[in-house]
């Protein structure tokens, strides 16, 4: 009864307004008041033309005021669902011709009420409604008198109107509810380490929200609102590569507005495109062939397709196909990651590298698509290594520092990111890189990245192969057993295989940061990595790359004076070396005895470490062969 209440009252205060120039939209809505009394339940309202007449009367005067009545009565009648779906087309046909007034307060209003619509039960469900609906928003967003409020509220009601038309799809394919993906790229956090356990168990979910009651096999007949879908996705697409709509009642968009929506698409319902025949073949075919084209950098790139942010949408959408999609679109996953691996050794913009760098960089730390990858492609005998391939790009952007002219103010940079991330402090990209100061921190953001993706792989295999000790396929490194029998399990031998193919690598390119940098929070996160990679490979039974791993571990603390060690460094950092080198002996690991001799005894054995200086005390606070080191700073003289 409330909503009868307020809509006696509007019909008023447009029986007032209306009075003396429009005595028949006065007469009409005190016509309507008598007729609204009449009614026992605001449910009646659908069965009643005259009180929804009037208020589409009020709006063909086309005075502002009598339209803005108009139209917020139109929104209370149509989101309490008293509307009848008859009606829509009438009520389409005003709102076209509102959006077409110059006024921004009825621009709004008519914005409203169509995502109104959209929300309710009057949401078209035919293709003619849908494009008109959809095409006054696109009117109004690439109107060039459109204010910016008004070009902003449309660019919203049109990404809340696709989102709605999608989730209409779900519904009627009977597809998994929710959405597959958020959507939104999650900030990184403090460490690698957290970043690669967050996104395992954020995949993880994921997948099992397709696996649990989706379709086993792929379906090639779609609802009518499949169908309706699908058509504004081939028109979107179309946008996107800067042609024209077909269906949808827009000339043309901005591209990168269109490939936005494209992205937003792709990473929130992969389940329509990994169940629905129809949309997998748009995504392989049109959308595919659009990201191809617009990644070629052998041409020169003009307008939007030139642009940062154009680019990056790019970049995020080819991400999207190839975490969601690489085990369906085999081909297409290994162009986009060959393609990506390339860009960074071209000559191009550093903030173009620096946004690839954060493509492959997610990819590192998310250990499902790791895994899909090196599965279908690196163990593939028919596909080309494309994770080795990224692992050796990235290495290549570290070990690049020692060769530019900023090398010393790159290295202090690439520590202070660590520190400013230990610290909860993300660094972001400035695309200007107009001065010398800005140009180092770009460059350090690079490495920052190829580190931390390196790192990720690192971590990557460490979780993959404590997955394969909780399923059985490895022993627990606790336990006393004889010498392994071959590995059989799926995930001990993807472990394997990625240990063999990317150590020396890895190796390489981590033990150079950790030789050049002094900062804390960097050198620890390394040492971070070393512990678990070394500790996984003793799982694994891996003893070449524990022993290279632990001997750079041993070089580093023990400060072998080769020339490029000969700088002076930090007590903390060896000393945290060193407190590394102890954990690992105490979890056990019996192929530390393999060490290369000349590396522990030539020099400074771990032993005389210990007899200069160095005081393992058992903590009573702790188990047994835990505790405390008491150091003497002199060790390291």
């Amino acid at each position: 009864m409330a909503l009868m209440a307020v809509l006696e009252s509007d019909l008023r205060a447009l029986s007032a307004e209306a009075r003396r120039r429009y005595p028949a939209v006065k007469d009409a809505a005190e016509h309507a008041i008598l007729k609204l009394r009449s009614l026992s339940s605001p449910s009646e309202i659908a069965h009643n033309e005259d009180i929804l007449k009037i208020f589409l009367m009020a709006c063909e005067v086309r005075t502002v005021k009598m339209s803005v009545i108009g139209l917020s009565c139109l929104q209370k009648l149509i989101s309490h669902d008293v509307v009848a779906t008859s009606a829509l087309k009438e009520i389409l046909d005003t709102l076209k011709d509102h959006g077409e007034m110059a006024d921004e307060s009825l621009q709004l209003k008519t914005l409203q009420t169509i995502l109104i619509i959209f929300q309710s039960r009057l949401q078209p469900d035919n293709e003619e409604y849908t494009a008109q609906a959809l095409g006054i928003i696109l009117r109004l967003l690439e109107h060039n008198r459109s204010s910016d409020s008004v070009r902003n509220t449309a660019a919203a009601t049109f990404r809340q109107a696709v989102a709605l038309i999608f989730d209409r799809v779900i519904s009627a394919e009977s597809l998994p509810a929710g959405k597959f993906g958020s959507g939104v790229y999650i900030s990184r956090s403090s460490s690698v380490t957290s970043d690669v356990n967050r996104n395992i168990n954020h995949l993880e979910s994921l997948e099992q929200e397709v696996c649990s009651g989706g379709p086993s096999l792929m379906r090639d007949i779609l609802t009518n609102s499949g169908k309706l879908a699908l058509r504004l996705l081939e028109d979107l697409t179309a946008l996107a590569a800067g042609g024209s709509a077909v269906w949808l009642r827009a000339s043309s968009i901005q591209r990168t507005f269109a490939l936005d929506i494209l992205e937003f698409i792709l990473s929130n319902y992969v389940v329509l495109f990994r169940v629905l025949v129809p949309y997998e073949e748009v995504l392989r075919r049109q959308i595919c062939s659009l990201l191809m084209t617009s990644l070629r950098t052998d041409t020169e790139l003009e307008g939007e397709s030139g642009e940062p942010y154009f680019r990056r949408l790019v970049l995020r959408s080819v991400a999207n196909i190839i975490r969601h999609y690489s085990s369906s679109l085999i081909t297409e996953s290994e162009v986009f990651l060959s393609m990506l691996v390339r860009v960074i050794s071209l000559d191009l913009p550093l903030w173009h590298r620096i946004l690839v760098l954060e493509i492959l960089r997610g990819f590192c730390v998310e250990a499902r698509t790791m895994r899909i990858l090196f599965l279908n492609f690196d163990m593939h005998p028919k596909n080309t290594n494309v994770v080795e391939s990224m692992v050796k790009a990235l290495a290549r952007v570290v070990s690049s520092i020692q060769f530019q002219d900023t090398c010393e103010e790159s290295l202090a940079a690439v520590a202070g990111m660590f520190s400013s991330k230990a610290k909860g402090i993300e660094w972001s990209l400035d695309s200007d890189a107009s001065n010398a100061a800005v140009l180092v921190a770009s460059e350090a953001h690079a490495i920052t990245l190829a580190i931390e993706g390196l790192l990720g792989v690192v971590f990557t295999v460490a979780t993959l192969t404590d997955e394969a000790v909780d399923m059985g396929e490895l022993d627990s490194p606790r336990c006393e057993s004889d010498p392994p029998a071959k590995l059989t399990g799926r995930t001990a031998l993807l472990c394997v295989s990625m240990v063999d193919s990317m150590w020396l690598t890895i190796l390489d390119a981590l033990s150079f940061i950790l030789a050049k940098s002094q900062g804390e929070a960097i050198i620890l996160e390394i040492l971070k990595g070393y512990q678990a990679f070394t500790q996984a490979c003793g799982i694994l039974h891996a003893v070449e790359p524990l022993n290279s791993f632990l001997a750079s571990l041993c070089k580093f603390t023990i400060g072998i004076p080769v020339e490029v060690e000969k700088r002076s460094r930090s007590f903390t950092a060896k000393l945290m070396s060193f407190s590394f080198l102890l954990v690992l002996i105490h979890k056990g690991h019996r192929q530390i005895t393999s060490i290369h001799y000349d590396i522990v005894v030539a020099r400074k054995p771990i032993l005389d470490l210990f007899s200069k200086g160095f005081q393992f005390l058992p903590s009573i606070d702790e188990p047994s062969g835990s505790g405390c080191i008491l150091v003497d700073e002199s060790c390291f003289d």
